[in-house]
């Protein structure tokens, strides 16, 4: 023998697949205590094999790829990005393993603060339907969704995200915490885009569900927002009685206040009756 090493165009068929295999075996092994030698095995996997291996085979690899970067902490673009490849390459194979990984993928990117990347990953599956999740996982993934698009100022599409994750709840009764604050941040949504009607009435179903759960700060945070749709109706016609939703409010705070005398309360009854002037002094109906 000459004791030159072996070019890599006269490797044996196959041996690129079969080095890729002992890899990701010895990845599996550091998996649990050694996520990050785990990930290199991995990534070594995916160069050696490269060409020989595809498929199921493939996509498995790249998802296994996935649990090892998200095992290491602030690594949510890397996780990102593996999560997209590994979507890519499962969607020929099965639409709902590509649909949780797309998920995996926006999730990451939202966390990092990547709302373009966040979106182009959640309009996958969740437009197609989801992948399959539990009520309570699809609300949380929903309203990640929806807050990317607040933040790119897309309001309408997260109005409707929000509107759909408060629906997956609804009825919950481990969730109505949850349920009450879905329902709130849609109906901000829907004001920021001009949809008031609808904001309205979404503000006053938060308030009866924040006080279904004696929590009056929100709850007044509701009432006062939609005191305000109420007296700004269309062509500067009122909407509604704004004077008795406040009326209504200003009554539960003093007598909150008779009862727990706390700072929370007398700063949301301050709040109150600081913007009841301003409602009367811009109505022209009773104060």
């Amino acid at each position: 023998m000459s004791g030159e090493p072996v070019q890599a165009g006269h490797l044996p068929p196959g041996s690129g697949a079969r080095a890729a295999r002992r890899l990701a075996g010895i990845a599996a092994a550091r998996l649990a205590d050694a996520p990050a030698a785990a990930e290199e095995q991995l990534r070594r996997a995916l160069v050696v094999g490269f060409g020989e291996i595809g498929g199921r085979e493939l996509a498995e690899l790249r998802t296994r790829l996935v649990t090892a970067v998200a095992a290491q902490p602030g690594r949510d673009r890397d996780v990102a990005r593996a999560a997209a490849s590994a979507a890519a390459c499962w969607h020929p194979i099965s639409a709902a393993d590509s649909a949780h990984l797309w998920l995996v993928a926006g999730r990451a990117w939202h966390r990092a603060g990547k709302h373009v990347e966040a979106v182009t990953a959640f309009d996958r599956p969740l437009l197609s339907g989801g992948a399959g999740y539990p009520s309570g996982e699809l609300a949380l993934v929903r309203a990640e969704f929806a807050e990317s698009l607040l933040r790119l100022g897309r309001h309408r599409q997260a109005a409707w995200q929000f509107t759909e994750a408060a629906r997956l709840l609804a009825g919950s009764a481990t969730q109505r915490h949850r349920h009450a604050d879905l329902v709130w941040s849609a109906a901000v949504a829907r004001e920021c885009c001009g949809q008031e009607s609808a904001a309205l009435g979404g503000y006053l179903r938060a308030a009866g569900l924040w006080g279904e759960l004696g929590k009056i700060v929100p709850r007044a945070r509701c009432l006062r927002a939609a005191a305000w749709l109420q007296l700004r109706g269309p062509r500067g016609r009122v909407r509604g009685p704004w004077w008795v939703t406040i009326d209504v409010l200003m009554a539960e705070l003093n007598g909150r206040l008779a009862t727990d005398p706390g700072p929370h309360i007398a700063d949301e009854l301050d709040r109150t009756r600081a913007q009841f002037a301003q409602m009367c002094a811009q109505a022209s109906g009773p104060c």
